[in-house]
């Protein structure tokens, strides 16, 4: 497997959660409750998290001496549309399948900052009703999980891993680790090398980084994740991802692949 440099990782990469994607973005998909008949199910736009949300004062590394990201390091805020393919299949008497719609959009809010640490949300949205909704903390060269919840068909669920997931480490080509509570798993990262990609007329170099987690309790699952980023816009040019999990009599397989369409996001559908 290639090696990532360094040198690629300056400024530090984010891995933006597709869908059901990289480390953890599906560890939990049960539902807090179904929408009774007749109800919306449609998912609302994340808005800039809270300081309480971010966890700021509970993040180790958080001191003065530390100073914050440039506005480099992490996407710029708005709405990205992605062109899809993929399915969906909910296994039972008999398996459905269903195409995932031709297009999908990630919400990016703006950064909330507190001392040396960086706070942002990004929404995954595959359909009006289906939705991955990540919180992250940008502490130096890596990028930790906080929070995520899973939205789909009128089921939600949310959870803060413990320990947070580190998602992008400065520290070398591979690392892994564990995370605690309700569901709880293991995870493991790699560097992929380089490729590139054309976005438009634009040919963009992205690295890739691969994905692998396993989880149990509350969902029970596994999924793999390949996902290329481009180091100089920190925005997801391509991703893939395979998942499988179940949660109490429920169960969902999905297979999808993205690729953005534009690196110009359009603007959120709020003002702070």
């Amino acid at each position: 497997m290639s090696i990532i440099m360094k040198s690629l990782l300056r400024p530090p990469l984010w891995p933006l959660p597709w869908g059901l994607g990289i480390l953890g973005i599906m560890l939990a998909f049960a539902g807090c409750g179904t929408s009774s008949s007749g109800e919306s199910n449609d998912i609302e736009a994340p808005r800039r998290p809270s300081a309480a949300e971010c966890g700021f004062r509970t993040m180790p590394g958080a001191s003065g001496k530390r100073k914050s990201p440039s506005a480099k390091t992490f996407p710029t805020a708005g709405v990205y549309r992605y062109n899809m393919i993929g399915t969906q299949a909910v296994p039972g008497s008999g398996v459905r399948v269903k195409n995932l719609p031709p297009h999908s959009d990630l919400f990016v809010t703006p950064p909330r900052r507190y001392r040396g640490l960086t706070c942002f949300t990004v929404q995954r949205r595959y359909a009006p009703d289906i939705a991955n909704t990540t919180t992250y903390v940008i502490r130096g060269r890596d990028v930790y999980l906080i929070s995520l919840r899973i939205q789909a068909l009128g089921e939600s669920q949310g959870i803060r891993p413990n320990p947070s997931v580190l998602s992008v480490s400065n520290t070398g080509s591979s690392w892994s680790g564990q995370f605690g509570g309700p569901t709880y798993g293991s995870y493991a990262f790699s560097g992929l090398g380089k490729r590139t990609f054309r976005v438009k007329s634009r040919l963009l170099p992205a690295v890739g980084i691969s994905s692998v987690v396993s989880y149990r309790g509350a969902v029970n699952g596994a999924q793999k994740t390949i996902t290329w980023i481009s180091p100089r816009q920190n925005v997801v040019l391509s991703e893939s991802v395979r998942s499988r999990q179940s949660f109490g009599v429920s169960a969902l397989q999905l297979r999808s692949h993205s690729h953005l369409v534009s690196l110009k996001p359009k603007q959120l559908p709020y003002h702070e």
